[in-house]
């Protein structure tokens, strides 16, 4: 029979325990998220504070939140878009497209030598019409510039001059290359070109309104204006024209337009509930029996929770530092409950500073807190940690009482 020495049994001791030790396994983020409860977090800035600055503040605040209380942030309710007249892409014309345009001009050209204008007037119509229908390019820029020639020629046989001026302005606008030869065109053209040679190079122009009026505009993502105003444009290709109002969804709409082309623009924008919330609760006077109360309900169904918190925030009265008022929803269309309020000076620890705040608030209005998940004690390191030491050192005292004389190599043989 062999037996170990004290030494090779501490190590044994050692590893045994290592083996037994198995620390709890972290719990999964599944896990983690079902035990939270889901809840509306809706932050507004007042418009006086800096985009970039309100954002470096109220970005981290949900994540802040949710470190001490138990819930999982829902994503804001999304209600249908505002007014949106975007077509789909234009398609380019194809071979088979041109032609069909180029015979219309044609016959258009030979109903002009008969003198049969009402004939002609209608074949430039349509073939104006299809050149629309796809998007403008090189290869249809001259079929439409040769189009406003011939109604410029047909509004001279009528006497119109300043009519046909103007369609004489557009073929030089989509043909600045362009010179009429003298000995193709009768002094009465020539004297009209010239003339028209004399007026500014014309511009889409667009009248865009919007209900209610005070709108921003973007054309193209560039501001151009407040509603109503008058927009020019010199792009052949498919613009983007886009309203904004504070409070109510934003309302677009996809074009293009030729020199010379006038158009009224109207745009009805519906209400953004969000922003409206915000509007409300920023108000000094609340009404007592309606108010913001069913805009919450209204927002809390559209979520899926009864819980919402609001956070507003605004300059303080010296203008240093920043205002935060937290609200929390009421059920049954009551207004929401100002749960406190408190000025907190700027810096990069402001928002960690109200985020511990408004988590604070929001316990104390009942909102659960975040349980920490403690492992069991005999999970822990320091408790094995002790156990290993305890095993060792006893071993080690076992071990030294044996009264070796220092010839043993480590194993002893022991024969019964």
């Amino acid at each position: 029979m062999r037996s170990t020495s004290s030494r090779r049994s501490a190590v044994a001791l050692l590893l045994c325990g290592s083996l037994l030790w198995r620390p709890a396994p972290p719990a999964s983020a599944e896990e983690v998220a079902s035990t939270r409860e889901p809840a509306l977090l809706l932050k507004f800035a007042a418009p006086d504070l800096d985009d970039r600055s309100a954002r470096r503040l109220l970005d981290p605040i949900p994540a802040v939140i949710a470190e001490k209380l138990r819930v999982r942030w829902l994503p804001v309710p999304v209600e249908p878009s505002g007014e949106k007249t975007v077509p789909g892409e234009l398609p380019v014309p194809d071979d088979a497209a041109l032609r069909r345009i180029a015979g219309k001009v044609s016959r258009a050209s030979e109903r002009m030598d008969k003198v049969e204008t009402a004939a002609a007037s209608l074949l430039l119509d349509d073939a104006e019409a299809e050149c629309r229908s796809y998007r403008f390019t090189e290869a249809t820029r001259p079929f439409l510039a040769e189009i406003f020639l011939r109604r410029g020629i047909l509004r001279l046989w009528e006497g119109k001059t300043s009519d046909a001026e103007a369609l004489l302005s557009r073929v030089r606008a989509l043909r600045p290359e362009f010179t009429p030869d003298p000995a193709l065109f009768p002094p009465q053209f020539l004297s009209g070109w010239e003339a028209a040679r004399r007026h500014a190079v014309p511009e889409a122009e667009l009248l865009v309104e919007s209900l209610p009026s005070g709108a921003e505009i973007f054309v193209d993502g560039e501001r151009r204006g407040i509603t109503p105003s008058r927009i020019r444009s010199k792009n052949y290709a498919p613009v983007r024209i886009r309203v904004s109002h504070p409070g109510y969804k934003d309302a677009e709409t996809t074009g293009q337009w030729l020199p010379g082309d006038t158009e009224i623009l109207r745009f009805s924008l519906p209400g953004d509930r969000v922003a409206r919330l915000g509007e409300l609760l920023a108000a000094e006077e609340r009404a007592a029996d309606g108010g913001a109360g069913p805009l919450v309900d209204e927002l809390a169904a559209a979520a899926g929770t009864a819980r919402i918190a609001v956070l507003m925030l605004e300059k303080d009265r010296s203008g240093e530092g920043l205002h935060v008022r937290l609200y929390a929803g009421r059920p049954s269309g009551r207004n929401p409950a100002l749960l406190g309020e408190k000025t907190f000076p700027g810096g990069k620890k402001s928002a960690e500073m109200t985020g511990k705040w408004a988590a604070d608030a929001l316990a104390t209005d009942g909102w659960p807190k975040a349980e920490r998940l403690e492992r069991p004690w005999y999970h822990s390191a320091w408790f094995w940690a002790v156990v290993l030491s305890a095993g060792v050192a006893a071993a080690l005292g076992a071990g030294g009482g044996g009264g070796s004389d220092g010839a043993s190599g480590g194993t002893v043989a022991v024969n019964f």
